[in-house]
């Protein structure tokens, strides 16, 4: 990573000295231009900038710490910053186009005072906090928690030091106790854990606690309440009382909180939050106020920043062009700081994220060969694990750069061929994804079917069977070439197949589906394993098209709002068939039927339009769901059956009530195929 200090050093011309006034400028496609300049702590820095020919500019100025201590813009030909100094050292000064602006060959001159004002001397209140206190109790942090869990606590230190079941001693006196409910071992009915650090000089500073569900123990157990206790030098300093539920499809979920040692060991306890592993898309909460006022950082040239307690992320802008790669690089220097980098598109969404950069090697974070999908201001979010409620600190330095040049020639110019449909997946891991678009006759293209007759090509498979087709920007692409639009509702599947290498970090995605020339879907998801992501949009015979709704299909029949046509469902009896249609407009029907227990029941559901790929569910009396099948077994359905047709085969009712059959298609209302179905009931 490359420091601002030695970048600037190289160009004598960008060093501004106190006094003096340099001539500058902009290139209408450079976007930035960035000084330094050197000034004494406790003093005040006056920028000039003047004679400005050409487009508004607007200038910033950074202290040591990469924050923002003065910024303005040239509303006429000329603009004043008066920056105070805290920190002495190595200062920056960016001058960009102003946001709206139209950029041009700009020309300027920037101009540097220095006023020097006698510090006071030190007070006792503003005396620093030593880094180290002698605690003679001590610190000790428990978790005790009610229910059939297990749970895990983590204690990491201000120098970054951690502690929890698998890293048991520190080196400065800290240990980790017994790893209650422990793989679900043995169940206590009291479980408690607990690190603690021995009499000594010990960090003062920020400790992080981390609460993980790490499964339940049995299958009544789902959330439950736990306490947090924490203690510095025999001082109960507060207690952090909540619930924790556990993790969707088998992921942790996680709690996250802290707690701050100060001067003479007074303590405040920090509470914070469920932290699931879908929060790192999540932006932090004072980021829309914060946008405006991100610091414009130029490409190849290093910035440094901290991240506090008081200030748990900072912004960066820049301007990106549609498919080109980027890469994010931000490295702790200090502290316990375990970083997160997130990256925001001119609309406001998150694009990409990285947390670990290379998983158990380091808690550093990179984002290699982003594609950027629209032009305009990014926004760089450089913060840490669990934002505002995490508690780990310090100084980064962070880059932005092109590709790293691991990304294959077609997959960095993005030379795909065009056509009527594009569907194109892009993600920046290792991951195998599988991208799927099925046709309006019912035909996939896919890894196993790379062409369709209706003309649809697998043109780029992406990681497919955990093979980097494209090493470090991997992209699944799907077109239809002109000429060959086929009006009717396509279905489009993204399938997370396997982490391959890359197990457990998430992935990040987005997909894209343009028809004609226009993109009418673009979103951005983080599956875990095996989740499946569908959608689908229709094309008009005008060549219009529309983009359906889209989710994942895991929950099964929880996705459907079926409550309220199951009050008054029409009746199928045993030994009957009904027919039905599934459509844009109707994509499930409900039958009922009232059920005893021990009875035996078959439920059919067969297309006869072969495009619709039928789906059951089977809902009992009490409200469950009790059994759902998408692709029948063809024998069972005779010898005209499809695998894509449905059957609940000899299930055995455990109840007495009224039932409840959902006849819908694959993907449920996210789904894309449509027509004609046959549906029987037999019971024995």
């Amino acid at each position: 990573m490359l420091a601002p200090v030695s970048v600037l050093a190289q160009d004598g011309s960008r060093t501004l000295a106190a006094g003096s006034v340099l001539s500058g400028a902009i290139a209408a496609d450079q976007g930035a231009v960035t000084y330094a300049f050197d000034a004494p702590a406790d003093s005040t820095a006056g920028l000039t900038l003047g004679n400005v020919s050409g487009a508004e500019l607007s200038l910033i100025v950074s202290d040591v710490n990469g924050n923002t201590i003065g910024q303005a813009s040239a509303s006429a030909s000329s603009a004043q910053v008066e920056a105070a100094i805290g920190s002495g050292g190595r200062h920056i000064v960016i001058v960009f186009f102003a946001p709206g602006g139209v950029a041009q060959d700009t020309s300027f001159d920037l101009g540097l005072e220095i006023t020097t004002v006698e510090s006071a001397a030190p007070s006792v209140a503003a005396a620093e906090v030593p880094d180290q206190l002698l605690l003679g109790a001590g610190i000790e942090v428990s978790l005790s928690w009610t229910g059939a869990a297990d749970l895990d606590l983590e204690v990491r230190d201000p120098e970054g030091r951690t502690l929890f079941w698998n890293s048991r001693t520190t080196d400065n006196g800290g240990s980790f106790g017994f790893d209650a409910n422990g793989l679900c071992a043995v169940i206590s009915e009291s479980p408690e854990e607990a690190a603690t650090w021995q009499p000594g000089f010990l960090p003062t500073g920020s400790y992080e606690i981390i609460v993980y569900y790490e499964q339940a123990c049995d299958p009544l157990t789902a959330t439950v309440p736990f306490s947090v206790d924490v203690e510095v030098n025999g001082v109960l300093s507060g207690t952090i009382a909540d619930t924790l539920a556990p993790g969707v499809f088998g992921q942790q979920n996680i709690y996250v909180a802290r707690f701050e040692v100060g001067a003479e060991g007074v303590t405040t306890v920090v509470p914070g939050g469920a932290y699931p592993p879908s929060s790192v898309t999540l932006l932090p909460a004072t980021f829309d106020s914060a946008m405006s006022l991100a610091t414009p950082i130029a490409r190849a040239v290093g910035v440094v920043g901290e991240i506090t307690n008081a200030r748990p992320f900072i912004a960066y802008s820049f301007e990106g062009v549609a498919n080109e790669l980027i890469t994010v690089d931000m490295q702790a220097t200090g502290g316990s700081l375990d970083t997160l980098l997130q990256i925001v598109d001119p609309a406001g969404n998150v694009v990409d994220v990285n947390d670990d950069a290379i998983l158990g090697e380091t808690t550093n974070s990179r984002i290699a060969d982003a594609r950027l999908l629209s032009s305009g201001r990014h926004t760089i979010v450089a913060t840490r694990y669990a934002k505002e409620a995490g508690g780990t600190v310090g100084p980064f330095q962070l880059t932005l750069t092109g590709p790293t040049g691991q990304a294959a020639p077609q997959v960095s110019t993005l030379n795909l061929p065009q056509g009527d449909v594009e569907v194109s997946l892009f993600w920046s891991t290792g991951a195998d994804l599988q991208l799927l678009v099925r046709d309006p006759v019912g035909e996939s293209v896919f890894d196993d079917n790379p062409l369709a007759t209706s003309g649809g090509i697998l043109q780029e498979v992406g990681n497919a069977n955990c093979v980097p087709a494209a090493a470090g920007a991997p992209v699944s692409y799907v077109y239809w070439p002109e000429g060959f639009l086929r009006p009717g509702t396509y279905e489009v599947e993204v399938w997370y197949q396997n982490p391959c290498a890359d197990f457990p970090p998430p992935v990040n995605f987005t997909l894209q589906i343009e028809v004609n020339d226009v993109v009418i879907a673009r979103m951005r998801q983080l599956p875990q394993p095996d989740q499946r992501l569908v959608t689908n949009f229709t094309v008009q015979p005008s060549g219009f098209a529309l983009a359906g709704e889209a989710g994942f299909i895991d929950a099964g029949s929880a996705t459907l709002d079926y409550q309220a046509a199951a009050l008054d469902a029409p009746a199928i009896a045993s030994g009957t068939s009904v027919t039905g249609t599934i459509s844009p407009s109707n994509t499930f029907d409900v039958y009922q039927f009232d059920g005893v227990a021990g009875e035996t029941v078959t439920i059919s559901m067969t297309a006869v339009t072969l495009a619709l790929d039928t789906n059951l569910y089977l809902i009992g009396p009490s409200g469950r769901e009790l059994v759902a099948n998408d692709d029948g077994n063809p024998v069972a359905l005779g010898l005209t059956g499809r695998k894509t047709d449905s059957q609940i085969s000899g299930y055995n009712l455990p109840e007495n009530g009224p039932y409840t059959i959902i006849a819908t298609r694959y993907g449920n209302q996210y789904g894309g195929t449509i027509g004609v179905y046959e549906l029987s009931l037999t019971k024995t």
